[in-house]
């Protein structure tokens, strides 16, 4: 494996080594709130309390709150709660959710990941034939664009001996249940969906990941309006979502040089389907005249799938560490 591929991967496994356990009475789910004491406690970390956020933070780990918002940092990532913080008495809480299917699962990520280490990861480039995506001002299609970050995604998985399907290998259009029933099909144990973001914003910019929004939690898109609450079939793998999406949102920025606009949940169709562990990626705004000039380039494009690869990687060397 290339050095620096090896050194993005790796980052989050070591980061996380200081929590490993899979001690049954340690992983037990929080009923209700979850206390930022009560997570200072369990981690043996240290508080500290800004104007606008609270840290917590040990020797391997650190986490901020922002006060009264849904925004989060583990170890410099933002993650998306389904739930602001707030005040409860004279503490502040996140939600149960939040922290036994974001939080725990990331920092404790070797108590929650299958034991089956992925063989067969279903890679799904967004869009194609009819449906262009998302255009940039110099015409570059995300259709285009996705295909060909997911190309080298699978070179450089097929490299590290991983199997690969794509839901499409050309210009074609599988509708999105079609990509669904294909990853059933081969039996996938990793679904990632690869797009590139649109806004009617030219200056809107970054990356993001999504996983699929908990049953009964709001998705990060609704930005405070109610919005659905249903469960969904691929709420089976929330704490395993949660694992993979943060490998892969934290190595996509660090390879990319963009900025994190963190992980966040939906109830994309692709995603609520899936028969695994899943993620879609945004891989910048072909809308923002600077990053559709950067996923015109070739070299960058070769980052991006790095960082994709290393988050994927990242996430099976965990599940190949909590055997042992």
């Amino acid at each position: 494996m290339h050095p620096i591929t090896r050194k993005l991967f790796l980052y989050q496994v070591v980061l996380l080594a200081g929590c490993r356990t899979r001690s049954a009475a340690a992983l037990t789910a929080v009923k209700g709130d979850a206390t930022l004491s009560y997570i200072a406690r369990l981690y043996t970390m240290k508080m500290s309390k800004s104007s606008s956020k609270i840290r917590l933070e040990n020797k391997w780990n650190s986490i901020e709150f922002e006060i009264n918002s849904r925004r989060a940092w583990i170890n410099g990532t933002m993650i998306w709660l389904h739930y602001p913080l707030r005040g409860s008495g004279n503490n502040w809480a996140v939600k149960a959710d939040d922290f036994n299917k974001g939080i725990d699962p990331i920092l404790r990520a070797y108590g929650y990941v299958s034991s089956r280490t992925p063989q067969i990861v279903v890679l799904d480039p967004g869009h194609g034939g009819k449906d262009s995506g998302a255009i940039g001002p110099h015409k570059i299609y995300e259709k285009s664009v996705v295909l060909d970050i997911a190309h080298r995604v699978r070179k450089l998985l097929e490299a590290q001996k991983i199997t690969v399907r794509m839901t499409r290998t050309d210009d074609s259009f599988p509708s999105l249940q079609e990509r669904s029933d294909y990853a059933y099909k081969v039996s996938a144990d990793l679904f990632v969906s690869i797009h590139a973001d649109g806004a009617d914003d030219s200056s809107a910019n970054g990356m993001e990941t999504f996983i699929t929004t908990a049953e009964g939690g709001d998705s990060s898109n609704h930005y405070g309006q109610a919005g659905d609450t249903f469960a969904v079939k691929n709420n089976k793998y929330d704490a395993s979502n949660a694992v993979l999406g943060f490998s892969i949102q934290s190595n996509l920025i660090k390879a990319a040089g963009r900025s994190d606009r963190g992980l966040r949940r939906a109830r994309y169709a692709v995603l609520k389907n899936a028969p695994c562990p899943a993620a879609l990626v945004e891989c910048g705004f072909v809308t923002n005249p600077t990053e559709e000039s950067l996923l015109n380039n070739a070299k960058y494009r070769e980052n991006v799938a790095r960082g994709i690869t290393n988050g994927i990687l990242g996430y099976r060397t965990i599940v190949q560490r909590s055997r042992k």
